[in-house]
């Protein structure tokens, strides 16, 4: 009756533009370990997504990469993913930002940056409302179904108030309980196992 509960499968949903992949707790991967993916493209020709619950070892700011936030208070930057370190993008809800790409739920990714600089120093609030990245995740042509066949991606679609307004720590464990049962069950599932 049970045996189910215990057996980590992938949802088999499309992991189209807009939704996040959520890692199997089973995925032990350095850099995909206990991850919430944002896809940001999905084709034939590949796939490519932000990473949005890692940080760097070494805490890093948007402060140092844009003086002209030197005044400001400190602005995280996140691990996006693997690929492409020096790339930077953001994920906000801000609508009023020029050429923001809509994604899911309300959020958008990148738009005018200078937009976004000018929104910043104008003193609007950023907390739950924006969060900056450097460098993504990507996958060849079929690679990616080819893990979720393999049950290493749970797909759903994103909730703004987890992604955004929580601290990214528990963003994992969140995003799963909400799916329900059996994922309720799978988000404590430990990110070292042999620490349980």
């Amino acid at each position: 009756m049970y045996e189910d509960l215990f057996q980590v499968k992938s949802n088999r949903l499309t992991p189209l533009a807009g939704r996040v992949i959520i890692a199997s707790p089973l995925l032990i991967d350095y850099h995909f370990n206990h991850s919430v993916v944002m896809m940001i493209k999905y084709d034939e020709k590949g796939n490519l997504g932000i990473v949005l619950n890692k940080e760097f070892k070494v805490n890093m700011s948007l402060n140092e990469l844009v003086h002209e936030l030197d005044d400001m208070p400190k602005i995280p930057l996140y691990k996006g993913g693997p690929v492409n370190r020096y790339n930077l993008s953001f994920i906000h809800d801000i609508k009023e930002i020029d050429e923001s790409i809509p994604l899911r739920s309300g959020l958008f990714i990148n738009g005018n940056f200078d937009q976004m600089i000018k929104y910043i120093k104008d003193g609007k609030p950023i907390e739950g409302r924006v969060r900056f990245y450097l460098g993504f995740a990507c996958w060849e042509k079929g690679q990616l179904q080819k893990e979720i066949d393999e049950d290493s991606w749970i797909i759903s679609d994103p909730y703004k108030d987890i992604i955004m307004e929580k601290g990214i720590d528990g963003m994992w464990k969140s995003c799963l309980e909400v799916m329900g049962e059996p994922y309720r069950t799978w988000a404590k599932f430990p990110s070292t196992p042999s620490m349980n």
